[in-house]
């Protein structure tokens, strides 16, 4: 199976292998080519865009003439045309042929790029949006982020989303008994490494700095690692972090409000002053240098205005004690 590694659409449409595969596959050549696609080759989209055309040709019906029809058109052609005129007619049939085939292919394309490709909504930085997704979910998303989901969306088994950054959903609630959940009423965030399940519910998810924050408001929901059984099940004002390892916290464990930035406020408690800058960069894309490293771990108090980088460097000058330089995207802190 290694040569199909390198093939194009174009090359499986020709291989006699993969047409009489496709056309009559057996048990064994099935769990053959079920293998190489778990594979995950770099060239699979090639092969579900040639098996698409395939089927899609042989799902037409076709009329099949008669022997004797065929010899009496054939006799009637060479006693009516020259020979000049039959080669014509063979050019213009190759000539509609490959334009039918062109526009099957054109359509299988079509079908397997919708199929197959994604919406990706973003933010720049300092700005924040709301998305409503086809389920009528809403999903916030902060500054500097962005989530994606399939195009194709009434397509897939389950809904399903992306998140990079910082996002707040409200997630449609589906299914009416709790108890037999349906596939599609299933509804699951990735970020970076980490599977968030949801049924119907609102929490936040914050994707920085490798590392995973997932706060439960209402509702109910489980986080496990991509790929790995073991699951967290979450219940309103318990957090999970995720650094390498799973771990969950209390509301009252924790030293930040997560979903605080919905009101435009970081509400702290011990946070220390480079937690506080990393998340200004975060937000509004400055490289901030703070001089006397020895202020990094100066904790912090209290509720932080975070809807202006203004209002944010004026608090921290006055807590940290600094004066601000701005050079460009760079902010230097230096001791009064």
């Amino acid at each position: 199976m290694e040569k199909y590694n390198t093939y194009s659409t174009e090359d499986f449409l020709n291989d006699k292998d993969f047409i009489r595969w496709i056309k009559e596959g057996n048990a064994e050549e099935r769990k053959r080519w079920e293998d190489w696609q778990q594979s995950t080759p770099e060239n699979l989209a090639a092969y579900q865009q040639a098996s698409l055309v395939l089927k899609m040709v042989m799902s037409a019906e076709r009329i099949e003439p008669s022997a004797i029809f065929g010899d009496n058109l054939l006799k009637d052609i060479q006693s009516s045309i020259v020979q000049q005129e039959k080669k014509q007619r063979v050019v213009l049939w190759l000539r509609i042929t490959s334009v039918a085939a062109a526009a099957i292919l054109a359509v299988a394309v079509g079908i397997n790029w919708y199929a197959q490709s994604m919406i990706t909504i973003s933010t720049d930085y300092a700005q924040q949006k709301t998305i409503t997704l086809p389920d009528e979910s809403i999903v916030k998303l902060n500054a500097n982020s962005s989530i994606s989901y399939h195009r194709a969306w009434s397509w897939q088994s389950k809904r399903e989303v992306w998140v990079s950054g910082e996002a707040f959903l409200k997630v449609t609630h589906l299914n009416t008994n709790p108890i037999k959940i349906k596939p599609q009423e299933q509804f699951s965030v990735h970020a970076s490494s980490v599977l968030i399940n949801v049924l119907g519910t609102e929490f936040n998810v914050k994707e920085r700095r490798k590392q995973v924050q997932v706060a439960l408001l209402k509702g109910k929901i489980s986080v496990q690692i991509e790929n790995q059984p073991y699951a967290i099940i979450m219940k309103p004002g318990e957090i999970v972090r995720y650094n390498g390892i799973l771990q969950k916290q209390t509301q009252q464990q924790v030293m930040s409000v997560p979903q605080a930035w919905l009101e435009g406020n970081m509400i702290v408690n011990g946070l220390t002053a480079r937690q506080i800058i990393d998340n200004f960069e975060d937000t509004y894309g400055y490289k901030v240098i703070l001089e006397d490293s020895t202020l990094a771990s100066k904790q912090i108090d209290g509720t932080i205005a975070f809807n202006s980088e203004e209002t944010i460097l004026y608090t921290l000058s006055n807590i940290l004690n600094v004066n601000i330089y701005k050079e460009g995207k760079i902010i230097y802190l230096r001791s009064r």
